[in-house]
């Protein structure tokens, strides 16, 4: 099975009982809490725009997309309606 990647909010309530669902996880709030033992969740902070960054790579990457991404990177001009379709088809 391939591995099971998370992204969400915060890490803070994941355990080790947890990884028989979830292999890693990427956050985007740095709040951790402290379990005994020293168990630390495997999982890697992103910041806060690491999806931004996802996204705009995925449209900067397909032809199709391309002119979504404002010339200078900072805006991608994106359709709620037809966003879900538009990435699985460039990815």
């Amino acid at each position: 099975m391939p591995q099971r990647h998370f992204l969400s909010r915060f890490v803070r309530d994941m355990r080790n009982w947890s990884e028989k669902y979830i292999d890693y996880m990427h956050y985007t709030v740095p709040i951790t809490t402290g379990i005994g033992g020293g168990y630390k969740f495997p999982s890697e902070y992103m910041g806060q725009y690491g999806t931004f960054e996802a996204v705009r790579h995925i449209y900067e990457s397909s032809p199709a997309l391309k002119g979504l991404v404002s010339d200078c990177g900072a805006e991608l001009h994106v359709s709620k309606r037809y966003f879900s379709s538009d990435v699985e088809k460039a990815i």
